[in-house]
């Protein structure tokens, strides 16, 4: 570690511990933990994702060219969805269309993009799917007289850890370009430029939650994003948490979801310059659970975006109750991070993470992208009716 940031280390213990010996213990370890307090340079993530991007478009044939490799100027960078692609297809070559090579050298950009720990979370996320799909198959042949069984047949038939789509936008031998992983409850959506790495918007949701039977009884994909809000809320005082409160009643899903971002028009909840050290080290391990999922370097840098705005210009909110088993939503929300999770009920999850300021790399690229979404009623009513039509043909 170098002067400057062991510098930047102490001016962080002064402000977490206020002298305290178990406080100098938590702030060590908020500078050698997961995330370091390394200078903000992304030069190695950037490099290997460029290599490891050459290799996956390299082995690509021409027609799946067409459809993986698009401009970077294109709206379709932002166009993603958490929904089964029965629903929304995502733009980019599906992995189920892939060679077992090409499904290698995929995975290898995953690697060469993400920490083990976020590597795990999305490649789970896929898995899971495979999971869900023999959960509602068994659903649909264990009933009789079910309603509306080709659109569940059809949902049923969307679950597959193939359904995942791939594109990369621009050239990875030039200074800027990018690439997005998305399909049902996951969008990665990486930038880079220069020897910078961006990673926002990144969506992750799991369903089930917590797998209650068979062979994989017991598992969980997103086993802390959960579980790290309630730590947090749990520890704040009566009057802390009725500020933190901005709702008694759940939230429908997260705010900020596929095609809302910027819909928050105001930070809410409580500024978190009124944690004490202790709380603080919680909301800094809640906020590493989510940075963490990126290569340490990309995480780093991000965390020093975070830094400087200072950690006591965060809001924390919440909505439900305080309950770990439960469904609540909690929001860590500042002018360079966006938290979002949602219990969308006891066994099914949401989580997004966006930087307000550069989601796509656009302050990078001095580009703005649109994003395009519709609404889950829209979709619904669009997959039924596409469902119907075929069954009649």
């Amino acid at each position: 570690m170098d002067a400057t940031n062991l510098k930047r280390c102490s001016m962080n213990l002064q402000y977490l511990i206020s002298g305290r010996s178990i406080g100098v213990i938590v702030g060590l370890l908020g500078c050698w933990g997961a995330i370091p307090c390394a200078n903000a340079d992304s030069s190695i993530s950037a490099n290997q994702m460029a290599t490891a991007a050459t290799t996956l478009a390299e082995s690509l044939d021409d027609s799946q060219r067409e459809v993986a490799l698009l401009p970077l100027d294109t709206d379709e960078r932002a166009s993603w969805s958490n929904l089964p692609i029965v629903m929304f297809e995502p733009s980019g070559l599906l992995i189920r269309d892939m060679s077992d090579e090409q499904r290698k050298a995929t995975h290898a950009l995953l690697r060469a993009s993400l920490s083990s720990q976020g590597y795990a979370k999305v490649a789970g996320v896929m898995w899971l799917d495979d999971v869900l799909g023999e959960i509602e198959q068994l659903s649909i042949d264990n009933e009789t007289g079910a309603s509306n069984t080709r659109y569940r047949q059809a949902m049923a038939d969307s679950r597959s850890s193939g359904n995942y789509a791939v594109a990369i936008f621009g050239d990875p031998g030039d200074g800027n370009w990018g690439w997005k992983l998305a399909g049902h409850h996951l969008a990665v959506n990486f930038t880079v430029s220069g020897d910078r790495v961006g990673f926002t918007p990144t969506f992750l949701g799991s369903s089930p939650m917590a797998i209650d039977s068979g062979r994989y009884s017991g598992r969980m994909v997103l086993s802390h994003e959960g579980e790290r809000g309630i730590q947090l809320m749990q520890s704040l005082s009566e009057s802390q948490q009725q500020s933190a409160i901005i709702a008694p009643e759940l939230a429908r899903d997260i705010f900020e979801g596929p095609g809302r971002r910027a819909s928050l028009a105001r930070f809410e909840g409580l500024k978190t310059d009124e944690l004490s050290s202790r709380q603080m080290h919680l909301l800094r391990n809640l906020i590493r659970e989510y940075l963490g999922n990126v290569d340490y370097d990309a995480a780093a840098a991000q965390l020093k975006l975070i830094e400087e705005h200072g950690w006591g210009e965060l809001w924390f909110s919440w909505r439900g109750p305080v309950d770990v088993a439960g469904k609540f939503y909690y929001r860590v929300h500042g002018p360079r991070l966006l938290i979002e999770y949602n219990r969308q009920n006891e066994n099914h999850d949401h989580s997004i993470m966006r930087d307000p300021a550069n989601d796509y790399g656009e302050d990078w690229l001095e580009e703005h992208y649109k994003e395009n979404h519709p609404t889950l009623e829209q979709a619904i009513r669009d997959t039924r009716r596409r469902v119907e039509d075929q069954h009649r043909h």
